[in-house]
């Protein structure tokens, strides 16, 4: 088999957790006094640093931001984890793959928060390496997490697959050296994926899969 490391995003890819972003950003929006959510940008910033979410979605000035940044935490903590679910058959792929390849985790979240986002969907222990907002210094679409898991887990570039539903995600793994594969059912048009060209393009999770396997 060509590749030895298959590294995922996390909101879009693994996790539908567009509803508890975006709610969590309408209780921010309401702390600062705003009547409403920018949802089409915040939704296109999915998969950039949440300071650019927050930033975009509720047109604050960047001295804004900082609080804001920490408003969202202590209401993502409160609605998130009722509110975000893994997209149909996630479990069971990962069952599968993980037989035969190293699984990474590559998400603009903060690092806390990821693995107890992952521990409460039970997917956690299915991962040998988890990169997070705070493990790099610059966020997609630059390559350093992918790069980072590269270096952790002793795998070339050539032997590793990116999977993601942004433009971030799959520009993260062209500049990685990494092929890419990019799922349509998150937060980017199969359309706009299919610009960046990515290796392979799905319409679900399973159908990694069959890709993997030959």
């Amino acid at each position: 088999m060509k590749y030895k490391l298959l590294v995922f995003d996390f909101d879009g890819t693994l996790a539908d957790s567009e509803v508890s972003i975006m709610e969590t950003l309408r209780l921010v929006a309401k702390d600062f006094g705003i009547s409403g959510v920018d949802k089409e940008n915040a939704r296109r910033s999915i998969g950039l640093s949440l300071q650019h979410t927050i930033e975009v979605g509720l047109g604050l000035e960047p001295r804004q931001v900082p609080e804001a940044v920490e408003l969202y935490r202590r209401h993502y903590n409160e609605v998130a984890f009722e509110l975000t679910r893994l997209f149909p058959g996630v479990k069971e792929t990962l069952d599968l793959l993980r037989q035969d390849f190293l699984l990474a985790v590559a998400s603009s979240k903060s690092k806390h928060g990821l693995v107890a986002m992952m521990r409460h969907l039970g997917i956690f222990e299915r991962f040998s390496f988890i990169a997070g907002a705070q493990d790099v210094q610059q966020g997609k679409p630059a390559p350093d997490m992918v790069l980072l898991a590269l270096e952790a887990l002793n795998i070339l570039a050539g032997e590793s697959l990116v999977i993601g539903d942004t433009i971030y995600d799959i520009e993260m793994g062209h500049r990685a050296g990494a092929d890419t594969c990019a799922v349509t059912y998150g937060n980017n048009s199969a359309e706009e994926l299919r610009n960046l060209n990515p290796t392979f393009l799905i319409d679900s999770l399973e159908e990694v899969l069959s890709l993997v396997q030959e």
